[in-house]
């Protein structure tokens, strides 16, 4: 969720995963980052409407924070 908070707008699962990995100062192989996007999307799904939500239509699917 650190990384939506500070997003200057809605993120892929990709973007996030990479974010996420920047953050903890890892560098990690393309697999890894596609295999961390899927957990990020699992995460994700099982949340929105509860603090996150999807934006538009597009895919693959942007998200962001709820508003409060």
């Amino acid at each position: 969720m650190d990384a939506l908070r500070t997003a200057t707008g809605p993120m892929t699962t990709a973007e996030l995963a990479e974010a996420i990995l920047k953050a903890e100062g890892i560098e990690a192989a393309k697999a890894d980052v596609q295999s961390i996007a899927l957990a990020v999307q699992h995460g994700l799904k099982n949340h929105e409407g509860n603090g996150v939500e999807i934006v538009g239509e597009a895919r693959p699917a942007r998200w962001r924070l709820a508003a409060s």
